[in-house]
C-alpha cells in the first residue's frame, strides 16, 4: 500500500509518538485524522501543520475510556473522509501503581484504552477496509508486553492483551487487511519522568531512539504487502539485555 492519498486515523495524535506518526505520515502525502482526547490546542497545530503540506486533516476528540466515544470517533472520521484505509492504535494511559493497591478503577482505565477501544475502532473501521479489499492497522504496545516490570502490572497486561487481539484480528480481516503491533522501549522519556539513565544502561544501544523510529516503522508495516499477525519490537535490544 502507497501512503500518498491514503487516508489515516491516528488515536492520541496531538502529542509525543502519535503527533510525530501524523506528521511524519502528512509529509508522504496521507490525510489525516488527528484524535485527541483533552489537547484541543495541540491537536489543532498539528493539523494546521498537516494542511502546510497539502493534505485534508481535521481534529476528532473522544476519550476512549468510553466505548461510545470510540465508536462515535470511527463514525465521524468514516462521515469526514469517507472511508478510513489505515488505523494506527497509538493512544495510551501509563502511570505507575503497587500490585496491591491497583484498584478495579485502575483496570479498567487501562483495558478500556488498551483493549477495548482499540477492539471497537478495529471492528468497526475493519470491516469497512474488508470491504473495500484493502487495509492496515496498526497497534503500538509495548515491549514490557513481552518483559513486564515491576509497579506497572495493570498497563503491561493490558498491552499483552492488545498483542493477542492483535493476531485476532489479523486472522478475523485476512486475507485484506493486515494487522501488526509495535512493540516500543525507550523512545523518549515522559514529561514527569526524572531517571533518564537507568533505561539507557538496560539498552544493548544506550540511547533514546525519538519518536521518528516509530513513525519508520508505521511507514514500513503500511507499505509491506506480506506482513500480518507480528509483533515488531523498537526497544535498541532492551528485549534481551
Amino acid at each position: 500500500m502507497e501512503i500518498k492519498n491514503k487516508n489515516i486515523l491516528i488515536t492520541g495524535s496531538a502529542k509525543r509518538i502519535g503527533r510525530e506518526i501524523a506528521l511524519y505520515l502528512g509529509k508522504a502525502g496521507a490525510n489525516i485524522v488527528v484524535h485527541y482526547r483533552t489537547s484541543q490546542k495541540e491537536a489543532q497545530e498539528v493539523v494546521d501543520i498537516l494542511k502546510s503540506y497539502g493534505v485534508k486533516s481535521i481534529a476528532l476528540q473522544a476519550d476512549l475510556e468510553k466505548t461510545q466515544d470510540a465508536l462515535k470517533l470511527a463514525e465521524e472520521a468514516i462521515k469526514h473522509f469517507g472511508h478510513i484505509d489505515v488505523l494506527i492504535n497509538n493512544a495510551s494511559i501509563y502511570y505507575p501503581i503497587e500490585l496491591d493497591k491497583t484498584t478495579e478503577e485502575d483496570l479498567d482505565r487501562f483495558y478500556n484504552v488498551h483493549v477495548k477501544s482499540v477492539f471497537f475502532l478495529s471492528r468497526e473501521l475493519g470491516k469497512i477496509m474488508h470491504k473495500r479489499k484493502e487495509g492496515r492497522i496498526i497497534n503500538i504496545s509495548d515491549y514490557s508486553a513481552l518483559r513486564p516490570y515491576k509497579d506497572y502490572t495493570a498497563y503491561t497486561i493490558s498491552k499483552g492483551a492488545m498483542l493477542t487481539l492483535t493476531r485476532a484480528f489479523a486472522k478475523e480481516l485476512a486475507p485484506y487487511v493486515l494487522v501488526n503491533a509495535i512493540l516500543p522501549g525507550p523512545i523518549v522519556p515522559a514529561p514527569e519522568y526524572e531517571d533518564m539513565e537507568t533505561p539507557l544502561k538496560k539498552t544493548l544501544l544506550k540511547k533514546w531512539a525519538g519518536e521518528q523510529e516509530i513513525a519508520k516503522t508505521v511507514e514500513f508495516l503500511i507499505k509491506s504487502d506480506f506482513v500480518t499477525g507480528s509483533f515488531i519490537p523498537v526497544e535498541g535490544g532492551r528485549l534481551i539485555c
